[in-house]
């Protein structure tokens, strides 16, 4: 037996007989063998028990006055007693009527027959309470063995199903190779076919080009017959002049080809009607959508249109989660998803303060979007990568509200997106949102709204085409557009790009490649906050200077909280102008301006103590 610990086998054995131990160790047979002759034992001596007398009687009679001997009761049972109780009543006085039955024994007195009767019983109950005993303690472990016993049937039937599993697997596997293998011949045969055939168009080709030169040549000689070498060289210099003429302001070689090129400023009413680009003009006032699969071409044409925008005048605000300066130079630039949901929530505050004013100016919509127009505040949002916004952009948190009681927007994307599909084309917020897809699903997983989306949206599918050698997506220059409320879609040619527009200032050529400029004062404060954060304001400051606006507003804020020391990381997200956030840079410049004022003193990275509250 398997004990669980020691007292547990010590309780055990103490509570078990040698004699079982004994029993415990036998085989089976000998253990129904020792069960059989404690049966017989007990059976015999049951028997044995059951038949005779255990001790001796002395039957009597009643003499009756007629002198008459009665030896029964009423009920026909003989007078009978033990010779002991006989002789206690002949003790204490004995009738002289009762006399001895003369008719049992010798002179009435009947032996036992059977006088170690109560040996027999014994036994007997020893026989049996025995083999009740040894039954016991076999059906225990019977009960012990029958547990292995399926526990062993289940490893059977399990090592059968995963010898069958196995089976199964490897002629699975056999079959999954096969078809690999085929598949493998066909891609082979398939692209040992393809080179054969692009080794044909390629030598038919080469054929005709050689045609070509040697026809070239042959019509070169014939026009330079009786020509001498430096007459040849003059006419060839000439022919060349002829073919690529010098390039012109912002003409490039492609230019030449493409009469787009040509058209510059906002000069979009010089574009002929005919002009296959010219759809491009209809994404500039309208409210866009561009999707497309993977190498479409979505960024590339996405900055032409944005070339278009800034030079009809719009300012251009991108947000780009990814984007660096480096390729948005001459536009706003917001990057990351935190910078981007303040953005947002500026947006739908500046949108709703807009129809407010226009809703008090008393102007008609004419003449309001005119005035915006005049005053400078035609704004086009570029949203990149809008399939991923709904997974990472939070709803921000007011700076009236506790942190522990602020719970997020779900549908913070969606409405904002709403917003800006469906209200910005009136108040010249217009935006440009760049998907994957036009689902729903994708956009802001703003369900339910496809016929919205249908009367608001200017959308644009970009077609990918895939190489048939490298199997890789590429932009194939086509597409379609379907214009708001219109169901049709119409086929468009992209214009042809030899490279991604990176500068969108209209007084630096396309090709500049030169990194964003710092001025010497940003150089200067950069240098204070990375290295020379440890000195005091006394050091550098002779004299208090005066704060510049923002960083007056930031000393006001921070004096009005009644903060003796000021850490950047702790207040920025609740400082704010005109629903404007400010990044940690920006926020360390005003600090700067406010210790070089001698109103506080640098105690740390991002942290003031003021002198004076």
């Amino acid at each position: 037996m398997n004990y669980l610990s020691e007292k547990h086998k010590t309780l055990s054995e103490s509570q078990q007989s040698g004699l079982m131990k004994w029993f415990g160790q036998l085989p089976m047979d000998k253990k129904a063998v020792a069960i059989g002759l404690s049966l017989t034992v007990g059976i015999s001596s049951a028997a044995m028990a059951w038949k005779g007398e255990s001790s001796d009687r002395i039957y009597f009679c009643v003499r009756t006055p007629q002198r008459k001997l009665v030896c029964q009761d009423k009920d026909n049972r003989p007078f009978r007693m033990t010779p002991f109780y006989w002789e206690q009543w002949q003790l204490e006085g004995m009738p002289r009527q009762v006399v001895r039955d003369p008719a049992m024994g010798v002179n009435g007195l009947v032996k036992a027959t059977n006088p170690y009767k109560p040996f027999w019983g014994f036994g007997g109950f020893l026989g049996f309470a025995l083999a009740g005993w040894m039954l016991r303690h076999c059906q225990d472990e019977e009960k012990q063995r029958a547990v292995f016993e399926d526990i062993a049937q289940k490893r059977d039937a399990a090592k059968a199903e995963m010898a069958a599993r196995s089976e199964l697997l490897e002629s699975y596997r056999d079959v999954a190779i096969a078809e690999v293998q085929l598949q493998a011949d066909l891609d082979l045969i398939a692209n040992d076919r393809t080179v054969d055939i692009q080794k044909a168009e390629i030598y038919a080709h080469t054929e005709i080009e050689v045609t070509q030169m040697e026809a070239t040549d042959a019509l070169f000689e014939a026009q330079t017959a009786g020509m001498t070498e430096q007459q040849k060289a003059d006419y060839i210099k000439q022919l060349r002049e002829m073919k690529t003429p010098y390039l012109q302001g912002s003409q490039t070689l492609q230019g030449t080809i493409d009469p787009s090129d040509k058209v510059t400023g906002a000069d979009f009413g010089a574009i002929a009607p005919g002009e296959k680009y010219r759809w491009i003009n209809n994404t500039i006032g309208y409210p866009t959508l561009i999707f497309g699969g993977m190498g479409a071409g979505k960024s590339w044409t996405t900055r032409e249109i944005i070339w278009k925008k800034v030079q009809a005048g719009w300012n251009i605000v991108a947000l780009d989660p990814h984007g660096t300066q480096v390729e948005w130079r001459g536009v706003r630039l917001i990057t990351g998803y935190k910078e981007i949901a303040l953005f947002m929530q500026w947006y739908m505050d500046e949108m709703r303060q807009r129809y407010e004013d226009y809703r008090k100016s008393g102007l008609t919509e004419e003449q309001w979007t005119e005035r915006l127009r005049n005053s400078g505040k035609m704004l086009s949002v570029i949203c990149e990568e809008f399939t991923t916004w709904t997974d990472n952009i939070v709803e921000p948190m007011p700076d009236d509200c506790e942190d522990e009681k602020w719970k997020p927007d779900p549908d913070f994307v969606g409405k904002w997106f709403r917003c800006a599909m469906t209200e910005s084309r009136k108040q010249l917020m217009i935006p440009l949102f760049v998907a994957h897809d036009r689902t729903m699903e994708i956009l802001a997983k703003a369900k339910g709204l496809s016929k919205l989306r249908d009367a608001a949206l200017l959308e644009v599918e970009l077609i990918a085409t895939i190489d048939p050698i490298t199997t890789e997506a590429k932009a194939s220059g086509k597409g379609a557009i379907k214009l708001p409320g219109h169901g049709q879609w119409i086929d468009i040619e992209l214009p042809k790009l030899d490279r991604k527009r990176i500068d969108f200032r209209l007084d630096k050529p396309v090709t500049s490649n030169e990194p964003p400029t710092i001025d010497k004062a940003t150089l200067e404060r950069i240098y204070e906050l990375e290295f020379n954060l440890a000195n005091k304001a006394g050091d550098t400051q002779d004299e208090p200077k005066k704060l510049s606006q923002m960083a007056q507003k930031l000393y006001e804020y921070l004096t009005r909280t009644e903060r003796i020391e000021a850490d950047v990381r702790e207040f920025k997200s609740n400082f704010k102008v005109n629903s404007e956030r400010f990044s940690v840079e920006q926020i360390k410049g005003w600090m700067y301006e406010i210790v070089g004022a001698g109103l506080a003193d640098w105690i740390g990275e991002g942290v003031i103590r003021f002198n004076q509250i």
